[in-house]
């Protein structure tokens, strides 16, 4: 029975993982169980006895990115939260920066899946505006911001919306920069602009401007 229970289990996470590939490369409405199923070599079928619709499917992919990236943030601002502004703000962009280059999934999920035209059609779209807004008042409780909920919001929607298109859409960026987007030229290219636009408004918020 415990043989079965983890096979069932490996098996799971298996088409999960197949899953997550197939949604980092087309968008809900544009990918397919059968891309699925191709991806992970199991049967469509199969994919049907534990995610019975695609609906269902998605939304675990989009449990499961949203844990990571709500934990890697978690873990980040943790670690900087006793250090000097400067600093603390650079090394959390480097671990953003870190857990994308290890996980460069999640954000093409995100940004494939939050358009105009589609969010509203995505399952599990509630768990990736969810995870926005808790990286929001977690930054915003952690780090002691003095500034106003509109000034945070405008830090952190900003912020995100960067952070999201140059590691999301690597390849597009890096190519307007004549960088290979795999490279450390790139990653240190994206961390120094983050830090450079967004490091003076974070002292202001500090400061309650």
């Amino acid at each position: 029975m415990k043989k079965k229970k983890r096979d069932s289990s490996q098996t799971r996470q298996a088409i999960l993982d197949a899953a997550v590939q197939v949604f980092a490369q087309k968008s809900y409405n544009a990918a397919s169980i059968r891309m699925i199923a191709t991806q992970g070599g199991v049967s469509h079928a199969l994919i049907r006895y534990y995610f019975p619709t695609k609906a269902e499917l998605f939304d675990a992919v989009a449990k499961r990115i949203c844990t990571e990236l709500y934990r890697a943030s978690e873990k980040a601002v943790l670690e900087v939260r006793s250090m000097e502004r400067a600093a603390g703000f650079s090394i959390y962009v480097s671990r953003l920066i870190e857990f994308s280059r290890q996980n460069p999934w999640i954000f093409r999920i995100f940004l494939l899946n939050l358009s105009a035209e589609t969010v509203e059609t995505v399952p599990g779209r509630t768990r990736f505006m969810g995870t926005v807004e808790s990286v929001r008042e977690q930054l915003a409780e952690s780090l002691r911001f003095k500034g106003s909920l509109e000034d945070l919001c405008r830090f952190t929607d900003s912020f995100n919306a960067l952070l999201f298109y140059y590691l999301g859409t690597s390849e597009s960026a890096a190519w307007l920069l004549h960088l290979n987007p795999d490279s450390d030229a790139y990653y240190e290219w994206v961390h120094q602009t983050l830090v450079g636009i967004f490091f003076p408004t974070l002292d202001d918020l500090f400061r309650g401007k």
